[in-house]
């Protein structure tokens, strides 16, 4: 698919359905470590999530236009974002709705701390 195909499918998606209020601060801290549920891996070499899925969103949308590049490394540098490696193994917290999904990554050391991202980077 192409990406402006993607992007007019999340934009259908869209206005077919009222986009969910942002998570909280206290929803987000209260995300317990998913360790029961089996493994999941990320699928692509350029897989990126976002905490709020208002930024995955709105980056989703920028996808054909030429300040995606842009936007997209701000969010990283902020801290908004981050970048995934394929094959990287994460936990899905939330089958979301409109092709997302919540992810966590299986990683003991740090806090836990979950993403936003497109659910076809999740396999």
């Amino acid at each position: 698919m192409s990406r402006f195909g993607a992007a007019f499918l999340t934009a259908s998606l869209l206005a077919a359905t009222a986009l969910a209020p942002p998570a909280s601060a206290e929803t987000m801290a209260a995300i317990p470590m998913a360790a029961a549920a089996p493994p999941h891996h990320i699928a692509h070499n350029a897989a990126w999530g976002c905490r709020d899925k208002s930024d995955v969103f709105n980056l989703l949308f920028l996808g054909i236009s030429a300040s995606f590049d842009d936007k997209l490394a701000a969010a990283l540098a902020d801290g908004r974002c981050v970048v995934f490696k394929s094959g990287e193994d994460v936990v899905i917290v939330e089958p979301g709705s409109h092709g997302l999904v919540k992810v966590q990554r299986l990683d003991a050391s740090a806090t836990p701390v979950a993403y936003w991202m497109p659910a076809r980077n999740v396999n």
